[in-house]
């Protein structure tokens, strides 16, 4: 399916069509990724305080239980494993993902691969004009194994910042 002629108007509040894709391009990536600050916010030189815990590369009962936590029906980026293929097979994977996944922080080694995207451009439902830029959304697919491992890593992040009270209490009730 191919992106419509938009509509766009300028500073000057003139109005224009855009069918070139390349422009239709610009038009949504400055509609969806906004330019990053001129200064940056983080500190020169900052100082943390002391760990609250001590990280341990995630066990397979953690993996197994992140497979099952995913939706079903998910995509992921063109040539990866989707979410429901790791929940069809997730007890005959899981001894094999749990020492590659383990590897990744003990070797230091996070495959390229599985920190690549793919954003794709959908129609909002309901919009009465898919001329306007505003009409469409970006929707980001990642790669299976970086998606899992991720939220493996989300998940008991969480749980301890939730169980050492590093969260306003107003967050999780």
């Amino acid at each position: 399916m191919r992106v419509p002629a938009l509509r766009i108007t300028n500073a000057e509040g003139e109005e224009r069509i855009v069918e070139d894709n390349t422009e239709k391009e610009q038009i949504f990536r400055s509609a969806f990724f906004p330019p990053p600050p001129d200064t940056p916010n983080v500190p020169t030189d900052p100082r943390y305080p002391q760990p609250k815990w001590v990280f341990a590369p995630p066990t397979d009962r953690q993996i197994l239980q992140a497979i099952r936590h995913l939706k079903n029906g998910k995509a992921t980026r063109t040539g990866t494993i989707p979410n429901d293929a790791f929940k069809a097979v997730s007890n005959l994977v899981v001894p094999y993902l749990g020492p590659i996944y383990r590897a990744t922080f003990t070797l230091a080694i996070y495959p390229e691969d599985w920190s690549k995207t793919e954003t794709i451009i959908l129609k909002k439902p309901s919009k009465p004009d898919y001329r306007d830029a505003n009409a469409w959304r970006p929707i980001t697919l990642s790669n299976g194994h970086g998606r899992l491992l991720n939220s493996v890593v989300a998940e008991e992040i969480t749980k301890r910042a939730e169980l050492l009270g590093l969260l306003p209490a107003m967050q999780f009730g």
